[in-house]
């Protein structure tokens, strides 16, 4: 997914647009009746179902699946609650935990030195939203949905503790890197259609358009610990601050071919 982002004027564009697809949604719903869709709908979900949904690719060959991604490309589990035969609510939910640890042991003529290093960082996406749907036929689903989104991202702490061996003994340095994660938010408008294959399982496909804004970093301590073969022991600390943020308007690339499955929980 390609991103553009508008230094000045973002936050205009984000207030119009999303009050753009807010306008849109509201006549969409006014101008379809309550009745029901023009086809029996013998291969569609029932009312209650629930669905699981994921992108695909290689439709003919070297079938694959693969899930959606929030705002910072983190995999997202998407579930599809079929309210009636116009209306289907779905949330996406991308939590996602990195932690990274490795050693190694290196030697400078005589002295033996090992490396240990760790980094973690945790983060946590929501993307609730609701699709409207379209006259369709026994088989055919059309719809647009709006989504919402929300991440949080947790503190990013990283360390690496180095000790040189040598005949008068083990000196130790330790390195502590911390800094503040985030945040995120997001609006999308998207069109998308469901051709039921067979009895509750639709391939489909579904482009869009949204806005989003991505707010990483803050304050940074960088903090280290000498404790020498022999002397005092010090310790240096280092404070800073820096603060990115991404805003703008997005459109996908190409269309998601997707594939999902509705369970009846009658």
């Amino acid at each position: 997914m390609d991103y553009s982002f508008f230094s000045s004027n973002s936050n205009n564009m984000i207030r119009l647009l999303v009050f753009s697809i807010c306008l849109f949604s509201f006549g969409f719903i006014k101008a379809q009746d309550s009745t029901a869709l023009a086809e029996p709908r013998e291969f569609m979900p029932d009312a209650k179902d629930i669905g699981v949904t994921a992108n695909v690719t290689g439709l003919i060959s070297n079938f694959t699946g693969n899930t959606r991604t929030d705002l910072r490309g983190v995999s997202m589990a998407l579930i599809r609650y079929n309210i009636n035969d116009r209306l289907t609510f779905r949330v996406g939910l991308a939590p996602s935990v990195m932690s990274i640890h490795s050693s190694s042991t290196d030697s400078a003529g005589k002295d033996l030195i090992e490396y240990d290093s760790t980094a973690k960082q945790s983060a946590f996406s929501i993307r609730p939203g609701v699709e409207f749907h379209f006259n369709g036929t026994k088989r055919l689903d059309p719809y647009i949905a709006l989504d919402a989104e929300f991440g949080i991202i947790g503190q990013f702490r990283a360390g690496v503790v180095t000790k040189t061996t040598d005949t008068t003994g083990t000196a130790l340095v330790n390195r502590t890197i911390t800094e503040a994660g985030g945040f995120g938010y997001g609006a999308k408008l998207s069109f998308g259609m469901n051709y039921f294959v067979a009895k509750r399982l639709a391939l489909g496909m579904e482009y869009g358009l949204g806005v989003q804004s991505l707010v990483t970093g803050g304050d940074k301590q960088d903090v280290t610990q000498i404790d020498p073969v022999s002397g005092a022991s010090s310790t240096v600390r280092v404070l800073s601050s820096t603060r990115s943020t991404n805003t703008g308007l997005y459109v996908d690339p190409t269309a998601m071919i997707t594939l999902s499955y509705f369970f009846s929980l009658k």
